[in-house]
């Protein structure tokens, strides 16, 4: 006998032993994806709503599991339908040995999970008639749920328990590759939803799954593109002020993070770049006091001099990576200035200008205008020193490859390669993108870095593929609607949204999926949503439009029902969430999944067999306190 029959044998004789816990009984009309029963007089006051339930059908002489959740009960007596009877009520109140006594309770239950018991092994399936009446329906309980996981292993992740239940329920977090390793692969990259109002509990649920993915350490790399700077603080992304950092450790990742503005650096030869950002820091403004329409001129003009002045040095001269040095970042940018003012005058009287100044303007008067402006700012040292303290500084510290401490930074691109190697697999690694003192360019940065991230993903994805491999890498975005806004007045943040619904297009095939984390469903565009397998809704997304969106992709007017019965979490400190997708070993026959995430880490902990080690992921920073979400 096969251990795996053994297992399907062992199975039957748990569900066989479950008489003391019926709900109730197989209904009509029933088909093959809702089942109706009729609650039992011993369960009628028993708490139903969300339950999992199963029940043991044959199909073809074969003993069949049928697991499901309830999302729908009524109670209906036809003593109190009859409009006769109205009028008794509503004079002398209840129905003497009719009221309660002829209640009948209607539940409805959404098929989630089939398996077919009768073979070698339990074996997924599909349900091809529908069940009779009269079967008993019967709670799903830890005992039956654990023998049914036995066969999955370490493959799948608990990070809750079954909707208003103590039962666990399992997920899986499947890489984007074939199995290896004993590590569960999908084969192909998918994108995930996560969503919710603030407080719903999104963040940890969404830092639960990370846990999940992270068990795939021999064959995957994350990366979290993190703009509030919450997983780089890490406080208050797991219950119990567990640090993420370290329950990431215990699992056996490599937990790496970074800050944009202050651990990498810019290209030193992306002069346009360099140029772009001292137009949005607002250098140009404050230096050439010229119409708004001639910035953009004046910010090429200065990169196309930066540019030249540093190809005709052989590299000396204008080098981006050299602006940590805070003498020779001040002296370049005097001499830009001094560049502008350059006019010469011939034997006649005339004129002849600067051609950078002339990329600005082409009338004399106006260019008049300019040197004077530039030579009364190049003469004022106190507001020469302003403007390359809050101008230009902090822009060529992007570009310098040094920190104030004088170790060295990394590049993006080394960023890329952490994340994307064929043999260093087990990262994971968080981008601080958060805005630093109001910096008038920090918007403008984290799309330029997501867009840089993007970009290098999108080449290695494509290397990776003309060698039939994959990637085989989640990157997850915070907050994802500060990145994805078409209505954004940034061009910037306009064209890396168009950027990343092309990505979410293409880039499953090279082994790269998105999660996207966000407060409302509406922030992303319909493409994206279209190209979504796995949503996850938290409490509060039940406004019209909201709502509608939703329902559309559930398309289960009971679930959205039960959905919207969620209570806030705020009142009762649970977090519950409606997932759909290809989830977890019970989820596919397309029904949603209701569930409360684990509030004690402990929990999860134990669920998952983890053993907690101290020394973990390092010392977690010092940080202020970030808001749950």
């Amino acid at each position: 006998m096969t251990e795996s029959k053994k297992i399907s044998e062992e199975l039957l004789k748990v569900l066989n032993d479950q008489s003391r816990a019926i709900v109730g009984i197989t209904g009509s009309p029933s088909n093959t994806l809702d089942i109706e029963i009729d609650i039992t007089e011993t369960s009628k006051s028993d708490r139903v709503l969300g339950q999992m339930v199963y029940v043991v059908v044959e199909e073809d002489n074969r003993k069949v599991l049928v697991i499901g959740q309830i999302i729908k009960i009524e109670t209906k007596n036809r003593w109190h339908e009859d409009m006769a009877f109205k009028g008794v009520i509503k004079r002398h109140g209840k129905l003497p040995h009719l009221s309660g006594a002829a209640d009948n309770r209607l539940a409805k239950i959404s098929v989630q999970a089939c398996y077919d018991l009768g073979g070698s092994e339990p074996r997924t399936h599909i349900l091809g008639t529908s069940p009779s009446t009269g079967e008993k329906v019967q709670k799903m309980d830890n005992e039956v749920m654990k023998k049914l996981m036995e066969n999955h292993g370490e493959s799948v992740t608990y990070i809750g328990k079954v909707y208003g239940t103590d039962v666990n329920l399992p997920f899986w977090f499947k890489h984007f590759d074939k199995t290896l390793s004993g590590e569960l692969g999908a084969k192909d990259a998918y994108h995930i939803g996560i969503f919710g109002k603030t407080g719903s509990g999104k963040t940890v649920t969404a830092a639960m799954a990370l846990l999940g993915y992270a068990k795939n350490k021999n064959n995957m790399n994350i990366l979290v593109l993190d703009p509030q700077g919450q997983f780089y603080v890490d406080n208050e992304l797991l219950p119990n002020d567990k640090k993420l950092e370290q329950a990431v450790g215990d699992i056996g990742m490599k937990y790496k993070k970074f800050k944009i503005l202050e651990d990498l650096y810019l290209p030193g030869n992306a002069f346009d770049l360099f140029g772009n950002l001292l137009l949005k820091s607002g250098f140009v403004s404050k230096s050439f006091n010229i119409l708004s329409d001639r910035e953009v001129n004046a910010a090429d003009a200065i990169s196309e001099y930066l540019e030249s002045y540093n190809k005709k040095s052989k590299g000396k001269s204008a080098n981006l990576t050299k602006l940590s040095d805070e003498g020779y970042s001040l002296d370049l940018m005097k001499k830009t200035l001094q560049k502008f003012t350059e006019v010469t005058e011939d034997a006649s009287g005339k004129k002849s200008y600067s051609r950078y100044l002339d990329m600005i303007y082409s009338d004399g008067r106006r260019k008049d205008q300019v040197i004077g402006k530039l030579n009364s700012v190049l003469s004022n040292e106190t507001y020469i020193k302003n403007l390359f303290d809050r101008r230009w500084s902090p822009v060529a510290k992007l570009f310098a490859q040094v920190k104030n401490d004088g170790t060295n930074k990394i590049t993006v691109n080394e960023i890329i390669d952490l994340v994307s190697s064929e043999t260093d697999k087990g990262n994971f690694v968080v981008l601080d993108m958060s805005e630093r003192g109001g910096s008038e360019i920090s918007e403008n940065l984290q799309a330029l870095f997501v867009k840089m991230v993007q970009e290098g993903l999108m080449e290695k994805g494509e290397d990776f593929y003309t060698k039939d491999k994959k990637v085989n890498c989640l990157v997850v975005m915070d907050e994802a609607h500060r990145f994805i806004s078409h209505a954004s007045s940034d061009l910037q943040i306009v064209e890396l949204t168009k950027d990343i619904i092309d990505a979410v297009r293409t880039t499953r095939k090279f082994g790269i999926g998105y999660m996207f984390i966000t407060q409302t469903i509406e922030s992303l565009d319909e493409e994206i949503l279209r190209q979504m397998r796995i949503f996850g809704f938290g409490y509060g997304l039940t406004s019209g439009s909201e709502l509608r969106t939703v329902g559309e992709i559930i398309n289960n007017p009971s679930a959205i029902q039960l959905y919207r019965s969620f209570i806030d979490p705020s009142s009762n400190g649970k977090f519950p969430f409606m997932f759909f997708g290809p989830i977890s070993p019970l989820s596919f026959t397309g029904s949603p999944l209701f569930l409360e995430v684990f509030t004690d880490y402990g929990m999860f902990e134990t669920v998952n067999g983890v053993t907690s080690n101290t020394d973990a992921g390092g010392k977690p920073e010092e940080s202020k306190n970030v808001e749950s979400s």
